[in-house]
């Protein structure tokens, strides 16, 4: 009988895979392209400094150190996507992380804080909880239908009868009827719209859309 070959851990690997193998990986320099998710609590210590941040994408988590994260704001860009190449090491306990040696920041046109309810209903669509179910309540998401995202999309100009058609073959569920044009900013106006969430890609992608933010917040009355 023939012995199988080792297997050979991938340059573009995903966090789950790094996890699954972590001795596979160790030393290994890799890509990851996943979201920016500051420093957070709740995940263990950081592996070398307080300065330590993570990175998440559909299959875990993992601590990033070695090269700071930029500009991106501890709080503000939580949610951002990224690209990390870094090289994986293993702390004393066997715990993967990732020393980095580059970080590119992707463009987007979604707001931070769209790309973090959708990171959880991806998530609560995954690897349902009743602990990240409530804390996506408390949010104030609408979390009835877990596969709709409410958002605002900002357009160059008053969609015409052609975009919303387009948009409408695309699933989404635009309301005309709530169009507010812009005093300032990015765009000529927004309205809002129930947008599949894997449509995010593709709605980026027309030229008419400026900016997409969440339409679904909680409100508090100011002080």
């Amino acid at each position: 009988m023939t012995a199988c070959p080792p297997p050979v851990p991938s340059p573009e690997a995903a966090i789950g895979e790094i996890r699954a193998a972590p001795t596979l990986y160790e030393g290994q320099t890799v890509t990851i392209e996943g979201v920016y998710q500051g420093w957070q609590g709740g995940y263990g210590s950081p592996p070398v400094t307080r300065s330590d941040w993570l990175l998440e994408d559909t299959t875990g988590w993992l601590y990033v150190t070695g090269e700071p994260a930029g500009d991106l704001e501890p709080l503000d860009d939580i949610g951002r996507p990224i690209k990390v190449t870094g090289q994986v090491e293993l702390t004393e306990e066997g715990e993967p992380y990732l020393v980095a040696e580059e970080v590119e920041i992707e463009t987007t046109k979604a707001t931070s804080l769209l790309l973090i309810q959708i990171n959880l209903r991806q998530q609560q669509i995954t690897d349902p909880t009743p602990e990240r179910l409530e804390q996506m309540q408390i949010r104030g998401m609408n979390t009835k239908d877990l596969e709709i995202q409410r958002i605002f999309a900002h357009f160059v100009q008053e969609p015409t009868v052609e975009q919303l058609g387009e948009l409408e073959s695309m699933g989404i569920t635009p309301y005309p009827d709530s169009w507010i044009p812009s005093a300032e900013g990015p765009s000529a106006g927004f309205l809002v719209a129930d947008m599949p969430i894997g449509k995010l890609d593709e709605l980026m992608n027309k030229d008419y859309i400026t900016q997409l933010d969440t339409a679904e917040q909680a409100l508090e009355p100011l002080a």
